[in-house]
Formats: C-alpha cells, structure tokens, sequence
C-alpha cells in the first residue's frame, strides 16, 4: 500500500509540474473558463531544477521478518530567483509527507555566502551527502545514530542560519541552529554551533573536521543538558578507488559515546559497476562494558544513470555480548 501510495504521489506530482497544460498551477493563476485561450506561461532568465527519486528496498533477516518497504520517495525543487539569490525546498512523500529543506542562500562571493532556513546541519561527510549518492544501503552506524540531526531523526536538518565560503584549499561552513529537529520551534534559550572545514591538499585527497556544541532539554529533569559533538574525516578518490572513513565521538549529558567506519569502494567500471567494502564500530557509552557493536558491509552497485542504481548488501552484525546476525538488504533507485 505504502509503495503503490508514494509512487502514485510522483507520477501524480511530476506531471502536474511538467504538463504544459498545467502551467496554470505553478503560476497561481485560476483555470479559464474559455479552454480555447492560451494559458499564461511560466518563464524565467534564471535557471530552474525539478528533481527527486524513490528508493523500495528488500530487507531479508529472520528476526524481525524480511519485508519490502519503501525507504524514501523525495521531490525538490531549487531554483536561482536572482543573480544572487539561490532557494531549495525538498519534501519526503513517504513521512506524510514532511518538509525537509526550505532554504535560501544569499551568494556574495567565493569567501563569503549566507544561507538561512531549515537544512543539512554541517557535521561529517557520510551525514552530508544526499541518501540518494551513498555508496551503501546504510548509513554507518556511528553517523546514524551521533551526527547531528540523525541522532533525533531529523534527517539530519535543522533550522537556522549559516555562512559558508572557500578560500585556497579550504571549504568551511559555520552555523547557528535550534538544535530541536525539523519543522519545530527551538525547546530552550541556546542555540547550538555546529562548523565543518574541509581541507584540499590535492591528489583527490580531502581532510575533514567537525564540530557541534548544544544542549537538550530534558522534559523529565526540566533541565538543559550537554550535546556536544567532534567528528574526523577522510576521503580519498584515486583513479578507479575510492576511500572514506569518520570517527564521531559524543557526549550527552554524562554518557561518552563513539563511532567510526572504513569504507573502500573499487570502480569495474566508471559509473556503471562498483564493489563496496565497510567496516564500523558503535560504543552507545565507553564507561559501560559489554555495549560495542560491529557491522561489517560488503556490497555491489549498478549505477543506471545519475539518479538511478541498483544496490545488493551483505551486512554482519557483530555484538560485544549477544549472539550476531547477518542482513541482506537489495534496493533500487529510480530518480530523475
């Protein structure tokens, strides 16, 4: 039900948006009575970009039962409403649906921009990039469950503002966010800082470090508590082999947690078939034993077009204390 709902939803979108007989609808102006008479068009100097995906993934595993869902079915629309004046709003059709980025940027110079509104918290490189470019099913668990705006199901977004800019090897992106998740209004007086600079030595090497300093309000102890965030970063692109891997340590309130990956991925051949292989760790606390978790990944990727592929994973689960178990996760995308 789920699936046939969010892909009727984008054929349903898509060619409300695309129709030209439906220019009426985006412009804001009425139906004419008179079919005969020609429809205002919606035209623009500036340009203008429509797209969005869907992803429908298979999970087999024994313990819950393996199922069919789907993961995500987005549609965003950016546009540059003048010179120097960029906007972005993206919706997710599978959450009922809910607003995920409404943002302008305000483009003053290479150094120096600003952007403001509702959009990715600038904290690690795996959390940064779009669902729809990872190169697993899954994020890693340590970017899943620490970065910013994942660790509260957010998505990772959040409303704010933020200036972003480069200069020589450097990309940096500074920012004041509620620290509360998406489409809600800030639950305490703080704002939270959350800064990312990347570095470009060269090589298609890249060096990363992040940096996320809030606080949480507690409802039961009527009280703001610690949400502080460090993350490293690596990525490596070098002919046919590509390298990532993070670590995020965290803090929230009393409890000291951590994570990291390695990921490895090699090119068969340029942007058609890939191997993947990934290895990761998650401590929900250090100071408490038996809570280190283990995931080992390996996968294959059939890229389709930009926008589309097809992903099979291997996923084992490995815990400190307990017993593991292995998940196999297919997934096809089909975007535009």
């Amino acid at each position: 039900m789920k699936l046939a709902r969010a892909f009727w939803l984008i054929i349903l979108s898509c060619y409300l948006i695309l129709s030209p007989g439906r220019s009426f609808i985006l412009a804001g102006v009425p139906e004419p009575d008179n079919q005969d008479s020609p429809l205002p068009a919606v035209t623009s100097s500036q340009p203008v970009k429509i797209s969005g995906f869907a992803q429908l993934v298979y999970t087999g595993q024994k313990d819950p039962v393996d199922t069919f869902s789907v993961r995500r079915a987005r549609l965003s629309l950016e546009a540059r409403i003048l010179k120097k004046l960029n906007f972005k709003v993206q919706s997710d059709l599978t959450r009922s649906p809910v607003l995920l980025d409404a943002l302008a940027e305000v483009l003053l110079a290479e150094k120096f921009n600003l952007r403001a509104g509702q959009f990715l918290v600038p904290f690690s490189l795996e959390s940064t990039t779009s669902a729809g470019r990872l190169l697993t099913v899954n994020r890693s668990r340590a970017v899943d469950l620490l970065a910013p705006g994942r660790d509260n199901g957010a998505a990772g977004r959040d409303l704010g503002l933020a200036i972003f800019g480069r200069f020589s090897i450097f990309q940096y992106t500074l920012g004041l966010v509620n620290g509360a998740g998406i489409n809600k209004k800030d639950d305490n007086s703080h704002k939270d800082f959350a800064g990312r600079l990347l570095a470009s030595p060269g090589g298609g090497l890249n060096l990363g470090i992040s940096v996320y300093k809030g606080r949480k309000f507690d409802t039961a102890a009527s009280t703001n508590l610690t949400r502080n965030r460090l993350g490293l970063e690596v990525s490596w692109d070098w002919r046919l082999f590509h390298l990532r891997a993070e670590y995020i340590e965290a803090r929230d309130d009393l409890a000291e947690k951590f994570g990291w990956y390695v990921l490895s991925a090699f090119d068969l051949k340029p942007d058609r078939y890939q191997l993947v292989l990934r290895a990761e760790a998650f401590r929900p606390d250090r100071n408490l034993p038996g809570q280190r978790t283990e995931v080992y990944t390996a996968g294959a990727n059939w890229l389709l077009n930009p926008a589309s592929k097809l992903q099979a994973n291997f996923e084992y689960h490995r815990q400190e204390t307990g017993p593991g178990h292995s998940v196999l996760l297919l997934h096809l995308q089909v975007g535009f």
